[in-house]
């Protein structure tokens, strides 16, 4: 009975010590994360007098530019949903464009390092959140000079924001691994991300498309990933297909992550 009872008492402290472990290592990956992807960030500012700010001018211009374009060609001067639009549509680029190249620019450390694989998506990762809070600045900016509408509603964007980034995780996973093995993956889809922003209503309203060419919207997931931050932001709800559409596409996503992982990770080393 007692050594029974020693054998639990064992197997508790072995349990709680393991998920402490586990613990204190997934934060300590987590700040290593956040630590390159911050360096990454002023790294490729250094000498210039703004810095990362760069990343907010630059998109300030950008969307200036599409929004007077799409006044000229499609009528109608809805600044905001351009806007919100385009910082959300950046954080979907840079998950394909960056992640894509995750591996190859991290090949001297997977060569010469045992660094764990998870630290160059995380890196990846938290860049790309960086970059999104820079561009976030905007929409606080046209709070104070334009008719943006805030309330209860615009919480709505918090749930929205993370099931992009969770999205974002693991596209970076598959992109990252298939474009490590298949260098013209990482072509193939700059071509396609970019063929993608023209047919998403990032620029252009969805609800003026005509009946017949509604799939181009209904059949387009990228469409929910946007439209569940910027419909809240902009006082609206979304349905609450939108969000069902966008949680079958994360399960989805980690089960074709999950497949890759273990079908390549171990031949990593070769492909970089």
């Amino acid at each position: 009975m007692v050594n029974s009872d020693t054998a639990t008492a064992l197997g508790k402290a072995e349990g709680e010590l393991t998920w402490r472990t586990l613990l204190w290592r997934t934060t300590h990956n987590l700040r290593k994360c956040f630590h390159w992807a911050w360096l990454d960030t002023v790294c490729q500012y250094r000498r210039s007098i703004i810095g990362p700010l760069w990343e907010t001018i630059n998109m300030a211009v950008l969307i200036v530019g599409v929004t007077v374009v799409s006044a000229a060609i499609f009528g109608g001067n809805n600044l905001p949903y351009i806007a919100l639009g385009i910082i959300i549509w950046s954080v979907i680029l840079s998950a394909v464009t960056d992640g894509s190249a995750t591996f190859i620019k991290n090949s001297n450390y997977i060569t010469g390092t045992n660094f764990s694989i998870d630290l160059y998506v995380g890196r990846t990762v938290f860049k790309t959140a960086i970059n999104f809070c820079h561009h976030a600045i905007l929409y606080f900016i046209a709070l104070f000079f334009l008719p943006v509408p805030v309330g209860w509603i615009s919480l709505l964007a918090i749930p929205g924001i993370i099931l992009l980034f969770l999205n974002v995780y693991w596209a970076v996973v598959v992109v990252a691994f298939l474009s490590a093995r298949f260098r013209d993956i990482e072509m193939i889809l700059r071509n396609a991300v970019q063929l993608a922003f023209f047919i998403t209503p990032v620029f252009w309203d969805y609800r003026t498309i005509q009946s017949d060419r509604k799939f181009i919207v209904d059949y387009n997931i990228l469409f929910y990933y946007v439209e569940i931050i910027r419909a809240p932001l902009l006082g609206e709800i979304p349905p609450p297909s939108h969000y069902a559409a966008v949680v079958i596409a994360t399960v989805i996503g980690y089960l074709l992550a999950f497949i890759v992982y273990r079908r390549l990770r171990r031949q990593l080393a070769f492909f970089v």
